[in-house]
């Protein structure tokens, strides 16, 4: 009888019970565990994929609950500063702790030109912007501390080192991991201890192989970056995108980054031509040093090779399917290809002002992605990029089109005004949106911007472009609505953030900033940061609404008289709506049809 009334009470606990399920990212992974506090209750969750901690709870009811930082013991060392409602949703999300989970709606710019490139693939989508991403890492620690005492191993000699990582990225409604590589990026993000990296994983994320985690270290918004990439796509020019992730390196909370793609072969066989499995071409980055140079000017030099292989160009991506690593003529080809077409070009073109020129131009070059990647670095005043200092872009020769193009990236010197920049006429350049590159050639002479935009029929589509940009897509109210969205986004994380330097015990000698939430919030409209030496590394002498406000204000003055009815493509005018699928369909379905029709005929 004892049994029997056991049983019974241990079937109605069990019918009485509910199962809670939890899932919470720890912003702290190898100091302590995470549990979940319900009803004074607290059980301890535990974790198979860092720093995502998760857990069931049996009972009978649970309607409010909050996280903690407990030991092993489930002894409570800290808890939320908040309470959370549960719910099917929660249950099924990788919360974060002491964040509220929150949806926020990202606006879009306006998009006023014909779009050229698909921009990605069915298996490479664009990150989505309303997301922050927890990126966990576990490296070898001896190659680790490496890199992040010695950035450089000389004063100007980057430290290459490559890294053996497993990489763990959490998202609201995944967890992700993978072994791979993880490496130092940039140059001068070098000069920052919070670092900026590159992860390469064995095991695709996303439909990718690879990605970027930029500090943006300078910025106090964390936004200039973002906004740049925004604008470059909203102008259909191809560039990398970005969300916001939390980072976190054997243990060192490095606080919140810029996750970017990488300009890879994978990007550019899905963004450029929508399709992973498409042939790629062949990629050059091109890597000017401001401002006593050397500058890579994009002219014609010769038939050798090692004449472009000194430093100014580097042979990024080509289809190694087709080229052996070691064949350096091969790989080299396509930049002297281009160099000497467009040498040809300014000799016999140089001063025609005909559509002749024009069309001999187009042959070879995509003349109207260049003109908007200008525009849009032209409203950002893009100090360290294409126009004014030819570096930070890449050229791409096309084997689909067989033509040429270039491509932007890394945008940490934008929005900021001119900095005294030798470069830049500081009198006249926020009203100058045509000739504010070209304003002093002491130091290079911008040969191939120059003999570009000297032509008539390319100034006119250049000023259409800029025009339509600074009255329909680079406005303060539309750049206002983007920023306080991405505000609303990732303001939780932003003090969290600047205080997370103070915790990086490493590379000394490097620079710090020590924004605050409130230079945050001021700075994104129209509050400048001054410079602090006592705090701060950088200063942000514009808000960024109060630069699009001046910048766009200026531009359109420039482009008081120009008529924008026109707003054709000078060159690529293209259908990107088909695919190379779709038309060997449609191909296939031709030839059948015409069988069919021969076979009525004939019988």
């Amino acid at each position: 009888m004892r049994i029997r009334l056991i049983g019974l009470s241990i079937l109605v606990a069990y019918v009485r019970a509910n199962k809670y399920n939890f899932n919470v990212v720890s912003l702290t992974p190898n100091k302590n565990s995470l549990c979940v506090k319900w009803n004074n209750n607290v059980q301890l969750l535990t974790s198979s994929i860092k720093p995502l901690f998760t857990g069931t709870v049996d009972t009978d009811k649970l309607d409010k609950y909050k996280y903690v930082i407990c030991n092993e013991s489930g002894e409570i060392i800290e808890e939320e500063n908040f309470e959370r409602t549960y719910s099917e949703e929660s249950s099924k999300t990788n919360e974060v702790y002491n964040r509220k989970t929150k949806k926020v709606t990202i606006p879009e710019f306006p998009e006023p030109f014909k779009p050229m490139f698909k921009m990605s693939s069915k298996k490479f989508q664009p990150f989505p912007k309303d997301t922050i991403y927890n990126v966990y890492a576990e490296c070898d620690e001896e190659g680790y501390n490496n890199l992040i005492n010695t950035p450089f191993i000389e004063e100007y000699e980057p430290n290459q080192l490559k890294i053996n990582c497993t990489m763990s990225i959490i998202s609201p409604d995944n967890a992700y991991k993978s072994t791979g590589l993880m490496h130092l990026l940039g140059f001068g993000s070098r000069r920052y201890r919070k670092l900026s990296w590159s992860m390469k994983f064995d095991k695709k994320f996303l439909g990718r192989k690879s990605i970027k985690l930029r500090g943006v270290a300078n910025d106090p918004t964390l936004m200039r970056e973002n906004l740049s990439i925004e604008l470059f796509k909203s102008a259909g020019v191809p560039v990398q995108s970005g969300t916001y992730a939390r980072l976190i390196i054997n243990g060192d909370v490095y606080g919140l980054y810029h996750m970017i793609d990488s300009l890879n072969g994978n990007w550019l066989a899905n963004c450029i031509h929508g399709d992973n499995k498409a042939q790629i071409g062949f990629s050059y980055n091109i890597v000017s040093s401001p401002v006593e140079g050397p500058y890579a000017e994009l002219k014609y030099l010769g038939d050798s090779y090692d004449k472009y292989s000194t430093g100014i160009y580097e042979v990024d991506e080509y289809d190694k399917n087709t080229v052996k690593s070691d064949d350096e003529p091969a790989k080299w080809k396509h930049l002297i290809e281009f160099t000497k077409l467009y040498d040809n070009w300014v000799k016999n073109y140089g001063d025609d002002t005909s559509d002749k020129a024009i069309e001999e131009l187009k042959k070879f070059f995509n003349i109207e992605s260049v003109l908007r990647l200008m525009a849009v670095e032209s409203l950002i005043l893009a100090l360290d990029n294409f126009w004014l200092v030819m570096s930070n872009a890449a050229l791409y020769y096309n084997p689909e089109r067989k033509n040429y193009q270039i491509l932007p990236f890394d945008f940490d010197e934008v929005m900021s005004g001119d900095r005294d920049s030798v470069l830049i006429d500081h009198d006249t350049y926020m009203n100058d949106c045509g000739n504010w590159a070209h304003n002093n050639d002491k130091f290079f002479d911008h040969y191939f911007t120059k003999n570009l935009m000297k032509h008539p029929q390319i100034k006119e589509r250049y000023d259409v472009i800029i025009a339509k940009l600074s009255r329909e897509t680079y406005t303060p109210d539309q750049v206002s609505f983007y920023v306080h969205a991405i505000s609303d986004l990732i303001k939780d994380d932003i003090e969290w953030n600047f205080k997370a330097i103070d915790n990086l015990d490493f590379y000394e000698d490097g620079l710090a900033n020590h924004f605050t939430l409130k230079e945050f919030e001021g700075n994104l409209d129209k509050t400048p940061v001054d410079y602090d030496s006592s705090k701060n590394s950088n200063d942000a002498p514009y808000g960024i609404v109060q630069w699009a406000e001046l910048r766009s204000n200026g531009c359109k003055e420039y482009t008081k008289s120009t008529d924008t009815s026109n707003n054709s493509n000078i060159s690529d005018d293209v259908d990107i709506s088909g695919s190379q699928t779709s038309m060997a369909i449609t191909i296939t379905t031709l030839i059948i049809l015409a069988i069919q029709c021969l076979h009525f005929i004939l019988f």
